[in-house]
């Protein structure tokens, strides 16, 4: 019986400490320290795969450089996306960034507008597979 009593308090633990780790993570993001991101696509790999959760943080549009991963929103759709950036290029009026998929063959279609004085997410820690997890725990039937 003592096994199964020790059995049932080491995992206790892990869920508590679990726990402990969404609460930050949930206080973080309401703070804006940080952005989770859970990645769709499998246009990043083999790097960044379909199903990864992302740490993002916000960082000075003025930055980000070339070869980084920013993850901005589409001029298109207003999703955020997630690619690495080809190039950038600095005016007065903001920036215009243009991206690409470490798995795709060409650069986005449209380029990115960045208003002076905005900031872009920036990944700074992949959990992988853990993007799933969320998604499943988050459907109504589920939760």
């Amino acid at each position: 019986m003592s096994a199964l009593r020790r059995i049932g308090g080491g995992l206790l633990w892990v869920v508590a400490i679990l726990g402990a780790l969404s609460g930050a993570l949930f206080a973080a993001d309401m703070a804006g320290w940080v952005q989770p991101l859970v990645v769709v696509s499998g246009s990043m790999e083999p790097g960044i795969r379909k199903g990864d959760l992302l740490i993002a943080m916000p960082v000075a549009a003025a930055d980000v450089d070339v070869g980084e991963v920013a993850t901005l929103p589409s001029p298109r759709t207003g999703t955020l996306v997630t690619h690495r950036v080809t190039s950038v290029e600095r005016a007065g009026g903001g920036d215009r960034v243009e991206m690409a998929g470490d798995a795709n063959q060409v650069t986005d279609p449209e380029p990115y507008p960045v208003a002076p004085g905005d900031t872009v997410l920036q990944p700074v820690a992949t959990l992988p597979g853990v993007g799933d997890v969320v998604l499943t725990l988050a459907r109504p039937g589920v939760a």
